[in-house]
């Protein structure tokens, strides 16, 4: 069973969301309510006992595998022993079942304020929540599913394993840690001697996948990419193991700065042709035909049909720069970081290519911009990404959401307010939204400030609305008819006339 659970500040929000999925039911709880509002009101009841409390809500979700199953008295039976165990033993809550996805999961919406009006603690709940968990799975004799701390490499997604079911082959993201993990472990018998960096990215070259090492200015490893089949992922993305250092902690690969870094730098150089077997290569570009076959979302005027996947091209990386810092007046260094980190590359055709993600890191969409300013669309999966967008935070941790356009607003409000004093500014989660289906509203509505920050435009004053209905917490705020990028490169204009310099300084 998994086990996951936020705090936040609006339960009609919160309500909204679970009973707002379709065949969502109300399976238990200590509440006279059935509906959001009549269960807000109630709600309403423990916040008035501690106003002070300004996240009084709880969201917890349990999940099961796909192969297990629950009738709705057990899984409300687990509920409650999940509360007692965290704390929640004089709390309202309510207990919902969705059917929306192939695995079991029930939802539970608890007050964090007791009806004495003290509030539960939420010290160290994320390990307490585990051990509760495992407790309860061998109670009801429910397979132990792994830590999530303890993965070395991330789970197949929903998209994934649908696309393995419908049509027999994996994912390029599933291919790579596939690989990687037998290149780390398929050295020859007789040396009985760990892989070399060196030797892991050359036996990569071998199979058709390029890996590409980051250095910072004095020479420190910054990270690490890989590119097969024209789709690039940062070692983030595939897992812990597959980051630079995890290679080495999970993967034994073996690394000394002196010994290994002239050698990388001499494999970077080479290009190589991203091919696995004849077999996968034709299997690959029909995959690939297939996917640019399709169109995310035709009634979004900008986005429109691509001619076909652009692939990356590390040598057009230097020009894309010069262009995105010239033209968007975007920092150097932050584009840099975006290229180490895979979410920003190179065409083949000389365009940049973004590339959106959901928030559990999965990439769903690359947009390629043209030079007209508008956005292309290309699916990285066989069926319509979904909670997928282009998304940067300034922390693993944040309490504060940017929402904004396109990825150059996305970028220009990042450097903007990059000068603000570091020690000034919270952790923030900066998304690009084009689209309701993109919005993480779960997530944004356990946040404490939400910011809404599009352009004024006629098009999105109903998704405002909407917005500001479902996130109470949010507020607007807007550059007028221009851009963020249009202030971005005001601004730029006029240090450059009060011959002012100043440091940009972010962490991604």
């Amino acid at each position: 069973m998994i086990g996951k659970h936020v705090k936040g500040k609006s339960f009609r929000g919160l309500l909204n969301y679970l009973f707002g999925k379709e065949g969502a039911k109300q399976i238990g709880g200590n509440m006279e309510g059935t509906n959001p509002r009549e269960l807000a009101a109630e709600f309403g009841i423990s916040r008035r006992l501690n106003p002070k409390v300004s996240r009084a809500v709880y969201h917890a979700s349990l999940s099961l595998p796909h192969h297990e199953s629950l009738d709705d008295d057990t899984w409300h039976e687990i509920a409650q022993k999940y509360l007692q165990a965290m704390g929640f033993d004089m709390n309202q809550y309510v207990v919902v079942r969705h059917t929306d996805r192939t695995h079991e999961h029930a939802h539970i919406a608890a007050s964090r304020i007791q009806l004495n009006g003290i509030t539960v603690s939420d010290s160290w709940d994320n390990p307490r929540s585990e051990a509760v968990i495992r407790k309860l799975e061998k109670e009801y004799n429910l397979q132990s599913v792994q830590p999530s701390r303890r993965k070395d490499s991330r789970s197949p997604s929903t998209g994934e394993r649908r696309q393995l079911a419908r049509t027999g082959e994996e994912s390029v993201r599933v291919r790579l840690q596939r690989f990687l993990r037998s290149a780390t472990l398929s050295l020859d018998e007789a040396t009985h001697d760990r892989p070399t960096m060196p030797e892991l990215i050359e036996r990569s070259q071998q199979q058709g996948i390029n890996v590409r090492i980051g250095y910072t200015r004095t020479g420190k490893v910054k990270g690490i990419s890989y590119q097969l089949n024209g789709v690039a992922f940062s070692g983030t993305h595939l897992g812990k193991a597959y980051t630079f250092p995890g290679l080495q902690k999970h993967l034994g690969v073996s690394y000394i700065p002196k010994r290994d870094d002239q050698r990388i730098q001499k494999l970077m150089e080479q290009i190589v042709d991203n091919s696995m077997s004849t077999v996968e290569a034709k299997q690959d570009d029909e995959h690939i035909q297939r996917l640019t076959a399709q169109l995310v979302d035709n009634s979004t005027p900008p986005i429109r049909q691509p001619n076909s996947l652009q692939a990356p091209e590390p040598t057009n990386w230097k020009q894309i720069r010069q262009n995105l810092n010239q033209q968007y007046n975007l920092p150097n260094s932050l584009l840099d970081e975006l290229y180490q980190k895979g979410w920003l590359y190179a065409s083949i055709t000389n365009q940049p290519v973004f590339l959106e993600r959901t928030l559990d890191d999965v990439p769903t969409l690359a947009k390629q911009l043209e030079p007209t300013g508008d956005f292309t669309a290309i699916p990285l999966n066989s069926e319509a990404p979904k909670n997928g967008s282009f998304w940067i935070a300034t922390d693993t941790t944040v309490t504060r959401a940017v929402l904004l356009s396109d990825p150059i607003e996305v970028l220009s409000v990042i450097a903007l307010e990059s000068t603000i004093n570091k020690k000034q500014r919270q952790p923030t989660l900066y998304w690009s939204v084009s689209e309701n289906e993109q919005i993480p509203l779960e997530f944004l509505q356990s946040l404490d400030t939400v910011v809404i920050a599009f352009k004024d435009h006629e098009q999105v004053e109903n998704l405002i609305s909407d917005l500001l209905t479902e996130l109470p917490q949010a507020k607007r705020v807007s550059p007028g008819q221009a851009s963020w990028n249009q202030l971005l490169s005001d601004r730029k204009q006029q240090a450059k006339k009060q011959q002012i310099t100043q440091t940009l300084d972010w962490e991604l």
